[in-house]
């Protein structure tokens, strides 16, 4: 048997070597220097405070409730069009004694109504004008159907927002993920929402773990060191801001409607990202407080309750294979879904 760990040992250590390389250009600019060209060429930097539980059970005592929306998704089969993906959106109030407002939906390219949709992204009409029996086509119609799930996954996420404020009229509503998600891949769901939110005086939070974004250093450009010019935003912002740290990308084009800013809620030296609707740009302040109020000082930076609704929410392993155990056919299950890989001896 070839022995690839050293290869790919000294791969690794390569890696680490061009990545230091990269990062330790970071000296040439300090955190003090770097933080004062953001604050004149970006935002305002501010110091948030935590609200107290006293405050804190006024604000929802006297204006209603906080709830947290949060989706999940799970797939059994991997080769385009044999598989079966289950989802479901959770919208869940800290006011409600139920288990909240829960939407599921499944999707497969093998259902006709799914497949249908999967054409429609493709502006095609019909399997052959796809071209899927061919290497290219099949690889256009996965990329085709990715992006559906994601589009449906999002819908729920924003049907499930809008039933919570109908059924509670939340003070709050914090989202997992950026606010732009729903408006690219919802736009229908999300413009009901949004419409909604502002008639009922919900404040929609987007809370985004995962920062993305590319939109300082594309700001900042020639005032950066050149090997500084391509970091990605959360690159640039690691252990730069103290924990209750809120910058405001206030001279940052603005993605449309929304309003953001990167705070940073624990210990965790990565920082997070706030999206909330341009109108509601004046409770930036608010917003970010009871973000870092219900976010543990030790976590990773995320609001505890959108923990909770994960947890809920999630389709694990074990539910899935439960699911479709016990609710699929056998032999549908093995003729549509079965890996030969799993047949492998070792």
């Amino acid at each position: 048997m070839l022995n690839t760990n050293k290869e790919l040992q000294i791969k690794i250590e390569g890696f680490n070597q061009k990545m230091r390389q990269k990062y330790d250009g970071r000296a040439n600019l300090s955190s003090k220097e770097l933080k004062e060209l953001l604050a004149k060429k970006i935002g305002k930097i501010s110091k948030i405070d935590r609200i107290s539980s006293k405050d804190l059970k006024e604000i929802f005592s006297a204006k209603g409730s906080l709830v947290g929306v949060d989706g999940s998704v799970n797939t059994v089969g991997k080769v385009y069009p044999h598989y079966i993906t289950l989802m479901q959106a959770l919208a869940k109030s800290t006011d409600q004694s139920e288990d909240g407002v829960l939407i599921s939906q499944i999707f497969s390219p093998l259902i006709e109504e799914d497949k249908d949709r999967i054409f429609k992204i493709m502006n095609v009409a019909n399997r052959s004008e796809a071209g899927e029996d061919s290497k290219e086509g099949k690889i256009y119609a996965q990329e085709a159907a990715g992006r559906l799930k994601s589009s449906l996954l999002a819908a729920l996420e924003a049907k499930v927002a809008i039933e919570s404020i109908k059924s509670w009229n939340p003070k709050v509503i914090l989202m997992d993920g950026s606010l732009i998600r729903y408006r690219m891949q919802a736009q229908k769901e999300w413009e009901e929402l949004s419409s909604l939110a502002l008639d009922k005086g919900t404040l929609i939070i987007g809370v985004i773990e995962e920062i993305g974004t590319h939109k300082i250093s594309e700001a900042l450009d020639d005032d950066l060191p050149e090997n500084m010019r391509d970091m990605y935003d959360r690159e640039l912002t690691f252990g730069l801001l103290e924990v209750g740290e809120m910058l405001e990308l206030d001279n940052i084009e603005e993605k449309e409607g929304l309003r953001t800013a990167f705070i940073r809620n624990s210990k965790d030296p990565g920082v997070i990202a706030l999206d909330l609707l341009k109108d509601q740009s004046g409770s930036l302040e608010l917003a970010a407080s009871l973000v870092h109020t219900l976010t543990p000082e030790d976590g990773r930076g995320i609001p505890v309750w959108l923990d909770i609704v994960d947890e809920e929410v999630r389709i694990g392993n074990g539910m899935m294979k439960m699911l479709v155990d016990n609710h699929l056919d056998p032999k549908l299950k093995y003729r549509l879904f079965h890996s030969k890989r799993l047949d492998r001896v070792y």
